[in-house]
């Protein structure tokens, strides 16, 4: 079957796609922003633009990100957008490889395919030692990434891999440059997510892709992470995660100084499908009844976790607990306990929470119980630690935490 790339952008008219019903489900969600692709590796750009024609706007005469973004100030949401246009230096290389009658090969079409480089020894896996982006690829990269940011006017803007290649970064130092004086100029406060070592600290987010850190962060970072567990789309094979598998992923960031983006994949008419749609309510009503833990909070002083420590790195997010596991965060005069065991006694028991000797809690606690019930728990507390008495036995559905 001779059916190229350019075919399928043609085909792509996502009829059913209403931004307004989106921002509904992710404003239930409890999120307080969205970030959705403004350009993936591929080269489309999901909103109108000047410097290449294969644009939404120009393709099917909507621009999405235009929609998404009037639909979320009207839901009080916060417009971000993701960039990936740094990959397109090479992404359709394999086709070039192994297609050699495909219109990416030919070199058709180039303003859709771009250069689409091989590395030189043939491997498509060694991008980054063997490919080098040009000077010319490096200044339309500059001029495409700005003209995103004025036309989709976003909050924060993420970059995917790529841009940590030495030669991007006089250009990706320009962008920053650029983008931040925008935000002065709207008089909004912007930043930028990155992964691995792109940015110096302090100029920027860093991002941990499916995975976590192993200890607190002194700076605000951000895990990114996605519902189905094989895919960032959707495809009729998508393993999804459970909304208790999200919730825990998501307390482990929040207590390590971290924010939480959660992708959805939509389906190609433009629906959120149904499994993603009741994991994101489903988040939502623990938000309702958990967010004072969540929002505003801050890292514990005394220890963000305790029990089984994470690995440090991307890709390493299956993690199992047991209910010897928590986590925790503080508001001034409150400390909010995670147990993150799926089966939890009758008595927790947390060393953490301990009366100060070396280590331990100065705190006077002058009441315990779980949010969504003002009803006190009984507890004790010495030398080895907090014992919080929960009544009964719990199956941990990550319905409640203890204050």
């Amino acid at each position: 079957m001779n059916f190229e790339y350019r075919n399928l952008v043609e085909l792509f008219k996502p009829d059913k796609f209403n931004p307004d019903e989106w921002a509904d489900i992710f404003k239930k969600s409890g999120a307080g922003y969205i970030m959705p692709v403004g350009e993936h590796h591929d080269g489309i750009k999901m909103y109108e633009s000047s410097l290449n024609k294969w644009n939404m706007m120009n393709l099917n005469g909507r621009d999405y990100m235009a929609e998404l973004h009037c639909a979320c100030d009207k839901a009080g949401l916060g417009f971000l957008i993701s960039n990936h246009r740094a990959e397109h230096f090479w992404f359709f290389n394999t086709a070039r490889k192994y297609y050699p009658e495909s219109e990416a090969a030919k070199n058709m079409y180039p303003d859709l395919y771009g250069p689409a480089f091989v590395p030189e020894s043939g491997n498509v896996d060694k991008t980054d030692k063997e490919i080098f982006a040009t000077e010319d690829y490096l200044k339309e990269w500059l001029a495409s990434a700005c003209e995103m940011i004025d036309k989709n006017k976003p909050l924060a803007v993420y970059f995917d891999w790529w841009i940590h290649k030495d030669e991007f970064r006089p250009y990706l130092k320009k962008f920053l440059a650029y983008y931040y004086n925008r935000g002065v100029e709207w008089g909004k406060e912007v930043c930028v997510f990155y992964k691995w070592g792109a940015v110096f600290n302090g100029c920027a987010v860093f991002d941990v892709e499916r995975g976590q850190i192993n200890g607190v962060s002194g700076s605000l970072w951000q895990n990114d992470t996605a519902i189905a567990k094989n895919s960032w789309g959707y495809t009729n094979g998508n393993r999804f995660k459970t909304p208790a598998e999200i919730i825990r992923n998501m307390i482990e960031v929040f207590a390590k100084n971290g924010c939480y983006m959660l992708n959805v994949g939509p389906k190609a008419n433009g629906e959120i499908c149904e499994e993603e749609k009741s994991a994101l309510l489903e988040i939502g009503k623990w938000l309702q009844v958990n967010g004072e833990a969540v929002y505003g909070s801050y890292p514990f002083e005394v220890a963000f976790s305790e029990g089984k420590k994470s690995k440090n790195g991307a890709f390493k997010e299956n993690k199992k607990f047991s209910s010897n596991d928590y986590y925790f965060t503080e508001k001034p005069g409150k400390i909010f306990v995670f147990p993150m065991g799926e089966n939890l006694p009758k008595t927790l028991k947390i060393k953490s929470l301990r009366r100060a000797n070396e280590g331990g809690i100065r705190y006077k606690i002058e009441k315990i119980h779980i949010l969504g019930s003002q009803k006190s728990l009984n507890y004790s507390q010495n030398e080895k630690r907090l014992e919080i008495n929960l009544g009964e036995k719990y199956k941990n559905k990550i319905r409640r935490i203890v204050k």
